[in-house]
């Protein structure tokens, strides 16, 4: 009778640490996201997320890959995150072809009816004259699919 307790709290320690709080990757292709592109000297895109009351948002990160257009002036270039109506990030274009930005993400983040909205929004430059710039199709910037919410799973129980 004592191994068969002994196997019982084993077996309810083991289930417990497997409904342990981790982490989920949702891609922005796993939202129905394909690569989005940004077109314009002054563009903007929004990405809508719902997020399930099983999810906690502190601890939870969104990750962007992004890929400027290589005739872009990318040291007058900017792009600019903002999270929830509110600015998130900005910066200038970085040399490599395909960058990445890093947020860590928190409950302020998301609206009252449980979205998390994304919002990028860019700056960008060809040459120091903004009248040519304004006609130039070589101003875009790719929003690649792959880009991820890395989100923690609740350890709240719901009834």
């Amino acid at each position: 009778m004592n191994k068969f307790f002994t196997l019982l709290a084993f077996i309810l320690l083991f289930n417990t640490a497997s409904q342990a709080q981790g982490n989920s990757i949702a891609s922005f292709k796993a939202y129905g996201h394909d690569d989005e592109v940004v077109y314009g000297m002054s563009g903007a895109i929004s990405f809508y997320f719902k997020i399930t009351p099983l999810i906690e948002m502190n601890g939870s990160k969104l990750v962007l890959f992004f890929e400027p257009s290589q005739a872009l002036i990318k040291s007058h270039s900017y792009i600019n995150l903002v999270i929830n109506n509110k600015p998130a990030y900005s910066s200038r274009l970085g040399p490599d072809s395909i960058q990445k930005i890093t947020l860590n993400l928190s409950r302020a983040d998301l609206s009252p009816d449980k979205f998390l909205k994304i919002q990028i929004k860019t700056l960008l430059t060809i040459t120091d004259d903004q009248c040519k710039d304004l006609d130039n199709p070589a101003m875009w910037l790719r929003i690649k699919n792959y880009s991820y919410l890395s989100l923690v799973k609740s350890n709240k129980k719901l009834f």
